[in-house]
């Protein structure tokens, strides 16, 4: 940064660090770091040459203060010798106003983006928004010869809101004491801005990678039904059911597997000296919305495998005569009710042989980065406090 007789100017080169937690955050900073320039050029200023870095930190993804946050980039950014930073975190900000998607130091040169406040996806097209938006302020702000040019100032402040149609973004410049900000974005109403914030938190957590990993219980829960599958009581039963019976007995095996998954692996946090009651709620609901997801993913696969082994196992004409009926009586749907009732009954001894899995490895499956930590945290002073 350069002083001249106009006012401040910056330099024709400005180089701007992004700092992101792991897994989630930092994938998202390495798809974006070749685009921004281009992004900055287009959205803030033209006539500067923009140079993106990525420096990947994990105290970004467990400084739970905003103030040692910003604090903790501004160190990084002294070290890069970058002229802005912008923090990836994936941890929720709260405000008395709502929920928090950023913050923008001036004086530092500092931001700070709050991933999990942006839901589900795209989450990557709006992060980039929403970079380009606290790269902008910092820019603006400090900078008034700029500022005052008109169309060129402006042309990124609509980003953020482009993001969040459904719920607007109020900028604040009274941040609620917080010393190290000097913007705050706030996602309103309040009660819209937790649920996209949960369901954040559930897409960091990565729900969909239940199946590769949990390949022990797929094995036992399709073991099992395959067996079942010769006995003709399941195929008469699947032929009796109405389907109100199938829907509760699905219903019921899907709840009993993620009851079964969070207390027989402790995936419950409960009350400890170092958690809030609010973020212990929410991370908690995060739990419970992660594991439902990816039950969920988890039947829809057992049940694929089992409408596959009902058509090579069981005979037509066999089982029309087993279930009572003429032969052209027997249509898809009766294969099907059977292949839906046997991945019920299946998911059940899935939920046992998930019980076999080591606790480190359930928690890694359902888990990004940030949860993690924050359950080893709850383990130690759970620990310290029966001590």
């Amino acid at each position: 940064m350069k002083s001249s007789e106009g006012g401040t100017r910056l330099s024709q080169k400005i180089t701007v660090g992004l700092i992101p937690a792991p897994e989630l955050p930092e994938t998202i900073a390495y798809n974006l770091v070749d685009k921004l320039p281009g992004a900055f050029n287009e959205e803030i200023d033209g006539d500067i040459s923009w140079e993106v870095g990525v420096f990947r930190d994990p105290l970004t993804g467990a400084a739970e203060n905003v103030d040692n946050l910003i604090e903790r980039a501004g160190a990084i950014k002294e070290a890069h010798n970058w002229d802005y930073t912008v923090c990836l975190t994936d941890l929720p900000i709260f405000s008395k106003k709502g929920v928090v998607l950023g913050d923008v130091n001036d004086k530092e040169g500092v931001a700070q983006i709050s991933i999990p406040a942006f839901g589900l996806s795209p989450v990557q097209k709006k992060v980039n928004q929403a970079i380009i938006q606290v790269v902008g302020e910092l820019y603006f702000r400090v900078n008034e010869d700029y500022s005052i040019n008109g169309e060129s100032a402006n042309r990124h402040k609509g980003l953020l809101e482009r993001g969040f149609l459904f719920s607007p973004i109020h900028k604040m410049t009274q941040t609620d004491g917080i010393e190290k900000s000097d913007v705050r974005f706030i996602l309103k109403p309040k009660l819209y801005g937790r649920l996209k914030l949960l369901l954040g938190m559930t897409h960091a957590n990565r729900p969909w990678s239940i199946i590769p990993s949990f390949k022990r219980v797929m094995a036992v829960a399709f073991a099992t039904g395959a067996y079942g599958l010769v006995f003709p009581t399941l195929w008469q039963l699947s032929a009796a059911y109405d389907m109100n019976r199938f829907w509760i007995l699905t219903l019921s095996a899907l709840f009993g597997m993620i009851i079964w998954i969070i207390f027989a692996h402790n995936l419950w946090e409960k009350p400890s000296a170092k958690s809030h009651r609010k973020l212990r709620l929410l991370y908690n609901a995060a739990t419970f919305l992660t594991i439902t997801v990816a039950v969920s993913v988890y039947y829809v696969m057992l049940l694929l495998l089992f409408l596959i082994a009902v058509a090579f196992i069981v005979p037509p004409g066999l089982f029309s005569e087993v279930v009572g009926l003429e032969r052209e009586e027997v249509g898809f749907m009766h294969f099907f009710r059977l292949g839906w009732l046997v991945a019920s009954i299946a998911t059940v001894a899935g939920a046992i042989g998930s019980s076999l899995e080591r606790e480190t490895t359930v928690r890694n499956i359902m888990y990004g980065y940030r949860q993690q930590q924050r359950y080893e945290e709850m383990d130690y002073y759970g620990e310290k406090d029966e001590a």
